[in-house]
């Protein structure tokens, strides 16, 4: 049987992985529209070889991106995940430092010293912990049929026990008085892209994950993720077309036939999408776009260095007006003056990213998106950041060697949604049944999606639980035909 993937992000390269381990027979075949795998899951490479990850850097859920990856036959020697304790630095913009720490009773002692709310802390563990449990199975490692399912009487008595109803950060009210500590355990809603004051309670878990198993490093970049994927898939007979633009998946008669390429009809028994869902619906037969909303933007910047960096590996500088900040950047669509900054050391434990002498940064800032690099430089934005780096590294300016810049626009050209970086938005109205699924559509058989934009979410590890998903989707609706040759269009 022939399955063809249509994009090489991290969805269809599980996916792969995970087929062509139970099914050593199939024929899989993957398009990328650039000259390397791995979609957000890239690098930067500078002009004295140094490079740095291009999108994701956190590793959560080790334990879950260890199993997935057994379960698809990769062998274990090819991944080496580091710990990074503390977990990260959030420092305030009133000059209050405060680290988080996996050990629990040391996070209750620093929060303990800081705010006097240890007890607050523990009770927010006990109580994520629970919900994590219940939420996990009922939300995250399923798959929906129809919207209807969502209103199982069940599933609507866990979503209220859940609090599905609140926001992220209203949740945080529940454990801290502190306004600083309201926003430590809810501004990971950034990570794939929503508001903290404006996305619902059950993105606020992510956190609490971090927490419970800490935050790791994939050593070699996370990149090198996508690459050894690759690798092994090659080495399984699995075809890469790199520089190959789909233009269209055809569908004929209720059913997804082929791909064009450069006006070629390539036939397959099945195809997968594996982009933004809102672009990849562009390309489908017959069908008429949705309309959706994007995840925020962000301005990246990558920066090489003669010698060491003084930060942390992952830090957070935060402003004291953090509501308003978020606000003015995704109510009013305008850059904020004092923005939530993220900066990622990576060199401060892996060496192998930049010659000997040198280290590489990375940049964050959640921004509006539509926004060009001229938008950037001359609102002084660009500037702002680095004026910030160099007041906690001297002489900072004084030791790049190179710096790269990202903007929302850039994001867009590559192939995310209107510029968003995370897929579309973590609202409750594009979430579990709600968001795009496996099977995207009951009228189209043989077509099947995957990727941040598509249940359950954005994060490289919950991205690979959809690919799992995917794979359960396909054997439910195919199993004979992975038995069976002589069904499939590889037979013709």
């Amino acid at each position: 049987m022939n399955i063809s993937f249509v994009g090489a992000g991290i969805g269809s390269l599980y996916a792969a992985l995970l087929l062509t381990h139970k099914y050593p027979s199939l024929h899989v075949t993957i398009y990328e529209k650039e000259s390397r795998v791995g979609g957000r899951l890239n690098y930067v490479e500078f002009e004295n070889g140094a490079r740095v990850d291009e999108g994701p850097t956190i590793v959560l859920l080790p334990g879950k991106l260890k199993s997935q990856l057994q379960e698809a036959g990769f062998p274990e020697r090819e991944l080496e995940l580091l710990e990074v304790d503390p977990l990260y630095r959030l420092r305030y913009e009133d000059g209050t430092t405060f680290y988080k720490y996996r050990d629990i009773e040391r996070q209750a002692a620093e929060i303990d010293r800081l705010f006097n709310e240890g007890a607050g802390f523990k009770k927010y563990m006990a109580q994520k912990r629970e919900e994590y449990r219940l939420g996990f199975d009922a939300f995250l490692d399923r798959g929906y049929k129809s919207k209807t399912d969502l209103f199982e009487p069940k599933l609507l008595m866990l979503l209220m026990r859940l609090k599905a109803y609140e926001t992220a950060h209203e949740n945080m009210k529940r454990f801290f008085k502190d306004e600083r500590l309201r926003v430590a355990y809810s501004l990971q809603t950034l990570y794939i892209g929503g508001n903290p004051y404006d996305t619902p309670s059950l993105y606020g878990l992510i956190p609490y994950r971090e927490q419970e198993e800490g935050i790791w490093y994939v050593k070699g970049g996370y990149f090198s993720l996508a690459t050894k994927i690759e690798q092994e898939l090659k080495r399984r007979g699995v075809t890469f077309k790199l520089n190959a633009n789909v233009e269209r998946v055809r569908v004929v008669e209720g059913r997804a036939d082929a791909v064009v390429v450069d006006g070629v009809v390539h036939p397959y028994d099945a195809v997968v999408v594996n982009g933004d869902f809102p672009l990849m619906e562009r390309l489908i037969d017959g069908i008429k776009p949705k309309s959706y909303e994007p995840s925020s933007g962000t301005l990246l910047l990558y920066f090489t260095v003669n010698g060491d960096i003084d930060l942390p590996v992952h830090q957070f500088d935060l402003p004291t007006d953090f509501a308003g900040s978020m606000r003015t950047i995704f109510e009013d669509g305008k850059l904020s003056k004092y923005p939530a900054m993220y900066t990622f050391n990576p060199s401060l434990i892996d060496d192998s990213l930049a010659p000997t002498g040198t280290s590489v940064l990375y940049v964050l800032v959640p921004v509006p998106r539509k926004l060009e690099r001229k938008d950037f430089e001359t609102s002084g934005a660009i500037e702002h950041l680095i004026g910030r780096i160099e007041r906690m590294v001297p002489d900072f300016r004084d030791r790049v060697l190179e710096m790269k810049v990202r903007t929302p626009m850039d994001a867009e050209r590559f192939g995310l949604f209107e510029g968003g970086s995370f897929g579309i938005a973590p609202k409750l109205a594009q979430s579990a049944a709600f968001k795009p699924q496996a099977r995207p559509y009951a009228q189209i058989d043989r077509l099947y999606a995957v990727g941040a934009s598509v249940h359950p979410c954005g994060g490289v590890p919950i991205v690979m639980i959809g690919s799992q998903l995917l794979v359960k989707r396909m054997e439910e609706e195919m199993g004979a035909l992975y038995h069976d040759d002589t069904r499939s269009v590889s037979s013709m």
